[in-house]
């Protein structure tokens, strides 16, 4: 009947939305495509089991929401494993997103000190954190959130050489919470630039169980080059020590996309502008 249809297709759409939110993934592509599978699914699973006696109107709904789970999960796993091919600007003074996400904080470095959290009431050293120091008087931490559909490869936001890599084992925590960040496995990286040096931080989180380098130690890298990939969700933060002639560009809420998206950008002059106050 039409209305066990209209039934099932609330049902289906319902769990979807709930894992959408749950998963924190882009409505602007997750929401459409639950709308379309949903009663397709439906459909399907009606289709299909009507002529079956025993089927009742719930085992018709939970067959209908697996089987909109089993596409979703098809369509998840194309767009996160996909490497599309990204030409960086030609400006060799920006600061290149590492990743591709949403960008969740901008915080202020002041010192060794890492400004996230506290342990105990405590302030935490940075080197906590990076697993090793990264002295530097004045700077700051970009946090980029990598969800399910976004692009996972991550890329080299400036030019320079690979300076250090080191990977420190941890937990596989969800990143929803802040202390995870100090205790999820992390891989810490500095690119040392002409002109400025940068760290890169891939953190794993709950569903994340390798963060794979591309690069090692001494390597030369072209801004823009393949540095590494994180599998199924994360976070990237791009730690910018001021210089003069500095510039953030980018600000809390934006969505970036590796190797094309300008986060900074540093001038040759002996001044320091902030546009982004959302942090």
């Amino acid at each position: 009947m039409w209305y066990q249809y209209i039934i099932g297709c609330a049902a289906v759409l319902g769990g979807l939305v709930l894992l959408i939110w749950k998963f924190e993934l882009r409505i602007k592509w997750a929401l459409p495509w639950a709308l379309v599978i949903s009663p397709i699914s439906v459909w399907l699973a009606y289709r299909f089991t009507a002529p079956l006696p025993w089927m009742t109107l719930f085992s018709q709904i939970f067959l209908a929401f697996m089987l909109s789970i089993a596409a979703s999960a098809v369509v998840v796993a194309s767009l996160f494993f996909r490497d599309p091919r990204r030409t960086p600007p030609a400006d060799a003074r920006t600061i290149l997103s590492p990743a591709d996400g949403k960008i969740i904080y901008i915080k202020s470095l002041e010192g060794d000190w890492f400004p996230i959290a506290v342990k105990k009431g405590k302030d935490i050293p940075l080197a906590e954190f990076l697993g090793e120091s990264f002295p530097l008087e004045h700077g700051f931490q970009i946090g980029i959130m990598m969800s399910y559909l976004d692009v996972h490869v991550n890329r080299a936001p400036i030019s320079g050489k690979v300076q250090r890599i080191k990977r420190l084992p941890g937990s596989f925590r969800s990143l929803k919470h802040m202390d995870s960040l100090l205790e999820n496995e992390r891989v810490f990286s500095i690119i040392s630039g002409p002109e400025i040096n940068m760290g890169i931080v891939q953190i794993a989180s709950r569903l994340v169980r390798r963060i794979v380098p591309f690069i090692k130690e001494g390597d030369i890298l072209s801004q823009g080059d393949r540095i590494g990939m994180i599998r199924f969700g994360s976070q990237v933060d791009l730690i910018i020590p001021i210089r003069d002639g500095l510039t953030i560009i980018a600000k809390v809420g934006d969505y970036v996309k590796a190797g094309l998206s300008v986060i900074a950008r540093y001038e040759d002059k002996s001044s320091f502008t902030l546009i982004s106050t959302s942090w």
